[in-house]
């Protein structure tokens, strides 16, 4: 089971997996609670070590300043995540709806976990992107999902995230934009704690 940290409603509550970004830890996304509605919450810790308390979910190859990430290690780190959850889950006997986000790699790997058709009832993506690899087909979703991203990002590029929306097909996905570099604004949080409130 991956390290994780988490605070419990009560098990009638929606609960909300949070996978936080490259080089962070569990702590980092747990702050978000005090601006969320009443939810179960549990922000899981990846388990590459990077140096003391920053970790990864996966390697980020860097060549001739290029950004390399092996969509093989994404869906591997992904069933991981999925396996602690479902344990998290029946250890706790949750049984409110279950809503899946994360930042930036986080993200990646939200995405990747929505495109397994792992069975969650909603997802949240702060600043994350569909890598070229996830490109070749439509992403049709029938579940709510909310999608977030800075138009001054310059670790991920706004292109890059807005790019790989066109691909996502649902009458309940959401793309919203704010004037941030790679963080999540005030604004940003607010529209993300009125997206769980309809669970």
């Amino acid at each position: 089971m991956l390290h994780y940290l988490d605070h419990i409603e009560n098990i009638d509550a929606p609960a909300l997996v949070l996978l936080h970004g490259y080089g962070s830890n569990m702590h980092d996304l747990y702050s978000l609670k005090a601006y969320l509605p009443p939810v179960n919450i549990i922000c899981l810790q990846a388990p590459k070590v990077l140096e003391n308390e920053a970790f990864a979910w996966y390697d980020i190859n860097w060549d001739n300043g290029a950004k390399i990430i092996d969509s093989a290690e994404v869906a591997s780190a992904a069933i991981e995540v999925q396996n602690a959850i479902l344990s998290w889950i029946d250890s706790h006997k949750i049984r409110g709806k279950l809503l899946i986000g994360g930042f930036s790699q986080g993200a990646i790997l939200s995405l990747a976990i929505l495109k397994s058709a792992f069975k969650a009832d909603g997802y949240v993506i702060m600043s994350g992107y569909m890598l070229p690899e996830w490109r070749d087909e439509y992403l049709e979703i029938d579940i709510p999902v909310l999608q977030t991203h800075g138009t001054m990002d310059q670790v991920i590029p706004f292109d890059w995230a807005k790019s790989g929306t066109e691909l996502i097909r649902g009458n309940h996905f959401k793309f919203k934009s704010y004037p941030m570099a790679h963080n999540l604004n005030g604004d940003c949080i607010q529209d993300v704690s009125e997206f769980l409130e309809q669970f």
